[in-house]
């Protein structure tokens, strides 16, 4: 879309209604931010200094790049007759659209997906090894504060399907949570618990639909490297968070043994209400008052009443 109005503004809202329509069930805001960013990500550019995305806050984003259209209409980057910038040399500009070509071209190979070509990329792209990972506090989407605790819950699943991995060194809940709503850094906030990298991410519930929104950040290099949406039904929760923790292993490399991957992948409970029960559960009981965790207990039970074999419920209690 940018480069069919090369120079131009691209509203958010022309993209939105593009890319997603009015019945796609979808967090706009975060989708939109994170598709520029890995877009930027490819093209080797910056937010601050762009060659050839630019952002125009609240309003859209602008391709600035020459860009040149042959007779046969097809969008072509032209390196022969770019534009100078003010105070930029000449062949810096020129450098610059033959890297777009070349970022076109890279990203059409990868789209194409050759055998084991999309593992090499990654291979290049990604430097130093991922031992030590932090899970920060998901946000909840939904601006309901009634669903807190469900937040909460997802952001202890995920937590707790990566601590099954033996080879890797997940930080604790009470040092992470520690970070809830900061808008520091994320390569600071790894730097203060001591992680390779970060995950970071949303939750947006609405009715017994669940939308999970995730990334991944490399500390060190201050590296994005892989972000996803996830949506199902609420029934579905633990295949989505299963399938959040299996991609996460994944893109960072770790050796999983056939018991990690058995951890990783297993269902806690068929029961929904069940699991939203036993979250209310752990929501309460983490606060650490006498009557906060007079109303753990109650919704412990509750699970253990609606499921019989929820193990995690049992614990509950015994805590």
């Amino acid at each position: 879309m940018l480069l069919e109005h090369p120079g131009e503004v691209v509203t958010r809202e022309a993209l939105q209604k593009r890319l997603w329509p009015a019945n796609t069930y979808v967090d706009f805001e975060q989708s939109l931010n994170a598709a520029i960013k890995r877009l930027r990500a490819a093209l080797g550019d910056s937010a601050d200094a762009p060659l050839f995305i630019e952002t125009l806050p609240r309003r859209g984003y602008r391709f600035i790049a020459p860009v040149t259209r042959p007779a046969e209409e097809v969008p072509r980057l032209e390196p022969d007759t770019p534009k100078p910038v003010p105070g930029k040399p000449a062949n810096r500009r020129r450098f610059a659209v033959a890297a777009a070509a070349a970022a076109v071209l890279l990203l059409l190979l990868i789209s194409a997906n050759p055998p084991g070509v999309s593992d090499r990329l990654r291979a290049r792209i990604l430097s130093g090894e991922i031992r030590s990972l932090a899970v920060l506090p998901l946000v909840n989407l939904s601006r309901d504060s009634e669903q807190d605790y469900f937040v909460d819950g997802m952001t202890d699943a995920l937590r707790e399907r990566l601590e099954g991995i033996s080879s890797l060194r997940v930080i604790s809940r009470t040092s992470s949570m520690h970070y809830r709503g900061s808008s520091r850094p994320l390569r600071d906030i790894a730097r203060e618990l001591n992680a390779d990298a970060v995950v970071d991410g949303s939750v947006l519930s609405s009715g017994e639909r669940v939308r999970i929104n995730v990334e991944l950040v490399q500390a060190g290099m201050d590296q994005h490297m892989w972000s996803n949406s996830y949506e199902g039904d609420l029934r579905d929760v633990f295949v989505l968070q299963a399938n959040v923790a299996g991609k996460i292993a994944d893109e960072i490399r770790v050796t999983l043994t056939p018991p990690d991957r058995a951890r990783v992948a297993q269902a806690r409970t068929a029961d929904p209400d069940a699991y939203q029960a036993y979250s209310k559960g752990r929501f309460w009981w983490n606060k650490r008052t006498e009557e906060d965790l007079k109303k753990a207990i109650g919704f412990f039970q509750q699970a253990v009443d609606k499921d019989p074999n929820y193990a995690l419920a049992y614990d509950g209690l015994a805590d």
